[in-house]
C-alpha cells in the first residue's frame, strides 16, 4: 500500500509532545473538545473493553462510561505523567490501567478489546496501517475501531495547502495532510471489516469521526488472501 513521504517518525512526535504536555489541557482542551465528545460518545454505544490510544494527557478518561473497563496507552512519559495525576484525583472508576508503550508494537492479546479509541493520533504515527493491523488483531468481532481527527480537505486549493504546509510543522507533532482516503483503503484489505460513512465534527466541520467495524462473525484472514506486500507491513520508523 502507498504511503505518504513524510509519515511522521515516533521519535519525533514524542519529542514534540513531551513540550505540549504542559500546555495541552489548557490549549486544545477546549478546541479538541468537540472531537473528544463525538469519539467517546461512539465508545460509549459500545462499551465493555476499551483502550485508548494516545491518551495523553487524560482529557477523555472522565467522558468514558463508569461502568467500562478503559485502558490508555502513550508514548508520551510527561504527557502520562498528567494523566496519572488526573487518576490521582479518584473519580474515574472506569480507568483501568495506564500504560506507556507503541501502538504499532504493543502486545496485547488478540480480541481483548470491544472498541479502540485513537483520538488525533492515527495521522501522525510513523507506519499508520500498520498501527491499524494491530488494532485489528486485538478487536473483537462486533468492536469498533474509532478514529477522530483533521483530515485532507476535499477542496483542491486546500488540500493543496494542507500539503504545502505539512513537513514545515511537522516538528510541532501536527499533520493537516492525511487522507480519509488512506483509511479506507486499509479497510477494504479486509473482509471482516466495514468502514461506515465518515461524520463531520464540530460546528466548522474541520474533524472526521471514522468507525471501523469487525463482523460478529469474522475470523482472521489468512496472509495467503493478501498481497505480499500487505501480509508483510514495512516496520516502523524509528
Amino acid at each position: 500500500m502507498k504511503t505518504l513521504a513524510h509519515d511522521l517518525p515516533q521519535t519525533k512526535v514524542e519529542k514534540a509532545y513531551g513540550y505540549w504536555a504542559w500546555i495541552y489541557d489548557g490549549l486544545c482542551g477546549p478546541i479538541f473538545r468537540p472531537a473528544h465528545l463525538a469519539i467517546t460518545a461512539a465508545a460509549n454505544r459500545i462499551g465493555g473493553q476499551a483502550l485508548e490510544v494516545g491518551v495523553g494527557t487524560g482529557l477523555l478518561l472522565p467522558l468514558y462510561r463508569r461502568d467500562m473497563s478503559v485502558t490508555g496507552l502513550d508514548i508520551s512519559e510527561q504527557m502520562l505523567a498528567r494523566a496519572r495525576a488526573r487518576l490521582g484525583h479518584g473519580h474515574l472508576p472506569q480507568v483501568v490501567a495506564l500504560e506507556t508503550g507503541d501502538i504499532h508494537t504493543i502486545g496485547h492479546p488478540d480480541q481483548s478489546y470491544d472498541v479502540i479509541a485513537l483520538p488525533f493520533v492515527l495521522t501522525l504515527l510513523s507506519a499508520p496501517e500498520r498501527a491499524l493491523d494491530n488494532c485489528r488483531r486485538m478487536l473483537r468481532p462486533g468492536g469498533e475501531v474509532i478514529i477522530v481527527s483533521h483530515f485532507q480537505s476535499e477542496a483542491a486549493w486546500i488540500a493543496s495547502a494542507e500539503r504545502w504546509i505539512a513537513p514545515r510543522i511537522a516538528s510541532l507533532g501536527l499533520r493537516p495532510d492525511f487522507p480519509v482516503e488512506r483509511v479506507r483503503a486499509w479497510a477494504d484489505r479486509y473482509g471482516d471489516l466495514e468502514m461506515l460513512p465518515p461524520e463531520p465534527v464540530g460546528a466548522l466541520r474541520i474533524y472526521t469521526l471514522l468507525r471501523i467495524r469487525k463482523h460478529a462473525s469474522s475470523g482472521s484472514i489468512p496472509e495467503a488472501s493478501l498481497s505480499k506486500d500487505e501480509a508483510s507491513p514495512a516496520p516502523a520508523a524509528v
